[in-house]
């Protein structure tokens, strides 16, 4: 039974009891917050999709408590590639997907033979899911296609039908894990994320690693979540710059990487994303600037400054991008 007020707290034990009862469970995990179900329940999964709005053809990311619970998920857990990923990197924010077990049904797959399974690092997450002893299906607490979530009071302002919103603060990352497909001797780079090609190719010497190419059609299948064209996005206009132009209408928000004060006499609000121009404090920084250019009033579009692709920067402009493709395709601020 879906609830009209969602319920927050921190009673772990009680989250864990609503996911092994088919309930769905906001919970935090280091990179952004997920809505959770009882990964091995079709009709709990289901739930997932019609509280997001989200279709059919985007698959879940089941989340793990201990490496070896991977045993029961991945046709080949012994496979060296996934051993030296999930050796490297969990827990943390990296998803590995790889030909699944039978028992993962195909509502979360979206009916292909691979699944996406990590192991977060956030420690409320971690208790949950070892608590409740099922693999928990979550993809971000938020309605489909909308800004993601990185505080509790972003859960509560756009999903309705959550049985426990768990309270785990602020996010520490704030963008989605890095995900990462593999097969055979290659990995394949899906989704950029807090882990970098970098570290993927120190961890992983021997492995070839190709970045990914979507389909024609999205409708037609995604290999992972959150590879659509046009995802993450605020409700008002949102375009990407290099330099700010000289001059932007009233009503502009603008959100700096760096310290700049040029805009502040202009805009109606500005945010920097990190004084110091340290790439993981604006990532962990960057849904909550768009969550608060989207909630000011007097604000109704909003500017963000492009920011250096290297490291976690990738990943940050990846979500820019796709944030912004909407109202910027082909107009682009520069």
């Amino acid at each position: 039974m879906l609830m009209s007020i969602m319920e927050k707290g921190t009673d772990i034990a009680k989250a864990a009891e609503i996911l092994r009862n088919g309930g769905l469970v906001a919970f935090p995990t280091e990179t952004v917050y997920g809505l959770g179900a009882n990964g091995l329940d079709p009709l709990a999964v289901a739930r997932i999709y019609e509280v997001k709005q989200r279709p059919s053809f985007d698959p879940l990311i089941l989340h793990i408590g201990k490496p070896e619970d991977m045993t029961g998920l991945f046709r080949n857990p012994d496979d060296p590639l996934i051993l030296a990923l999930s050796g490297a990197f969990w827990p943390g924010p990296l998803t590995i997907v790889a030909e699944k077990q039978a028992v993962v049904p195909g509502i979360v797959t979206s009916g292909m033979s691979t699944v996406a399974v990590r192991m977060p690092q956030n420690e409320l997450a971690i208790q949950l899911i070892r608590t409740a002893g099922i693999p928990v299906a979550a993809p971000s607490a938020n309605l489909f296609g909308k800004l993601s979530p990185t505080m509790p009071q972003h859960v509560q302002k756009q999903l309705k039908g959550v049985d426990y919103l768990l309270d785990g603060g602020k996010t520490s990352i704030g963008v989605e894990s890095t995900i990462v497909s593999v097969s055979g001797n290659g990995i394949t780079l899906l989704r950029p994320g807090a882990v970098t090609p970098e570290q993927l190719r120190e961890a992983v010497p021997g492995a070839i690693i190709t970045p990914y190419r979507a389909p024609e059609t999205e409708d037609s299948g995604l290999a992972a979540p959150g590879l659509m064209k046009s995802h993450y996005s605020p409700e008002k206009p949102l375009y990407i710059f290099s330099k700010l132009p000289r001059q932007i209408k009233p009503g502009s928000g603008v959100i700096f990487f760096t310290e700049k004060g040029d805009a502040k006499s202009k805009a109606e609000e500005t945010i920097v994303l990190s004084p110091s121009g340290n790439l993981l404090e604006a990532a962990a920084n960057l849904f909550t600037a768009l969550h608060d250019m989207e909630n000011n009033p007097f604000v109704q579009r909003i500017f963000i400054e492009q920011i250096e692709e290297r490291g976690i920067g990738v990943a940050i402009m990846d979500r820019m991008r796709k944030a912004a493709y909407r109202h910027s395709t082909g107009q682009q601020a520069d």
